[in-house]
């Protein structure tokens, strides 16, 4: 059994769509011949959902504090091209990790490091611990760092700085095919060493869905499950449904975390749009949250990274069988739904008369049927485990030839 060493700023134990993948990672991986521990911050835990109300609240301080922070700090970091989520406080954990990471690898115990971001810490730190060992070295891009919008105005920093992260790699993954051309047109000396291993989902939610529902329900709730920032806007969808027959048609559920300038926008409507806002919860209640619904929504503008990276939450939805209705720039998410066959509800952020129209398709109904299981194999978290594990032993069998 080989062993791997994880690096990661978001602690595995952590509910939550950040940490999902390799808490479900490192439940398959060792069906794949590869054990796995972990160099993460200790006692931090992020929660999307599964927090207490203790913890909801001083999550939500925190993010009003950073907010107001980012804003502040806005003016001087356009001045060297970038934003102020570019460099989070999470950079301050990288001399720790560091000192871990080496120390772990001279124990001789494992066969392939593997740093997992944003936050870039974990990859950074990576970088530094690996630059005099020999131990081969895989970075993961759950979403892009340099060129991507939600933290890149075009600095050049970003980019030297994620070349010489991956100039160091034996293998990148990145999570969606538009990630990988973007990463190849900026790093073309990367080549080969880029692979794809997408997002997914939990195999069991294919038994909870719930094919005979196509005929949709009255009102039709659409539900938002997940974090609502205002880079995923919701106002153009408030827009469209702020007048009849629509307005009566719908009802619009949000579960999970809501900013509070999205809070805003929905007790401005409360009165004339059917609203609900539920607050956080474990896993298992959004799952089934998602199952009693009409329809999955995903709303990602360009400048959360829409380009190159697909909303998390589109594998579950489509997992249980919904339909989504998605409101983006065009990128990645629309592009995913397309090459699925389920695109029939995609509509533009700057396009109202294309969200009007997808609502009115909705409306109408009935909903077409959910995607065929077979048609979801690439997205089972299992598999994807699967596809892991043969890249780590690519990595160690491709290292051995060179030390042979």
């Amino acid at each position: 059994m080989r062993r791997v060493l994880l690096v990661t700023h978001r602690p595995i134990q952590s509910a939550g769509g950040p940490a999902a993948r390799w808490r479900s990672f490192v439940n398959y991986l060792p069906q794949n011949g590869w054990e796995v521990d972990v160099v993460a911050p200790s006692g931090r835990s992020q929660r999307e959902f599964g927090a207490s109300t203790q913890e909801i609240r001083r999550a939500m301080l925190r993010r009003r504090v950073m907010s107001r922070a980012g804003k502040a700090a806005e003016p001087l970091f356009a001045c060297v091209g970038l934003r102020p989520e570019a460099m989070p406080p999470s950079m301050g954990w990288i001399p720790r990790a560091t000192l871990e990471i080496r120390r772990q690898i001279r124990t001789g115990r494992y066969s392939v490091v593997v740093a997992t971001g944003p936050p870039m810490a974990a990859l950074v730190a990576a970088r530094l611990a690996s630059s005099d060992e020999t131990t081969p070295l895989v970075v993961e891009l759950r979403d892009l760092w340099a060129g991507n919008p939600a933290v890149d105005r075009g600095s050049r920093a970003l980019a030297h700085v994620e070349s010489w992260v991956l100039s160091r790699a034996d293998a990148i993954v990145a999570l969606t095919p538009e990630a990988i051309e973007d990463l190849r047109r900026r790093h073309p000396a990367l080549g080969d060493r880029i692979v794809e291993i997408p997002n997914g989902f939990e195999p069991e939610l294919l038994a909870l869905r719930r094919d005979e529902h196509l005929q949709p329900s009255r009102p039709v709730t659409i539900l938002h499950s997940g974090t609502l920032t205002p880079d995923r806007p919701i106002t153009p969808l408030l827009h469209a449904l702020d007048s009849e027959p629509k307005r009566s048609a719908f009802r619009l559920v949000f579960h999970g975390y809501v900013d509070p300038v999205i809070r805003e926008e929905l007790n401005e409507v409360e009165a004339s749009i059917d609203v609900e806002v539920r607050a956080p919860s474990d896993w298992k209640e959004a799952v089934e949250t998602i199952a009693a619904a009409d329809v999955g929504l995903i709303s990602q503008s360009r400048h959360a990274g829409d380009e190159t990276a697909v909303a998390a939450k589109v594998y579950e939805y489509l997992a249980l069988g919904k339909p989504v209705l998605c409101l983006t720039d065009g990128g990645a998410t629309e592009a995913l739904l397309g090459r699925l066959g389920a695109g029939e509800f995609c509509a533009r952020l700057d396009d109202q008369s294309s969200i009007t129209n997808a609502l009115d398709r909705l409306r109408a109904g009935p909903f077409p049927p959910a995607l065929p299981p077979e048609r979801l194999c690439d997205y089972k978290r299992n598999l994807l485990a699967k596809r892991m594990a043969a890249t780590l032993d690519r990595v160690i069998d491709a290292s051995e030839s060179r030390v042979a």
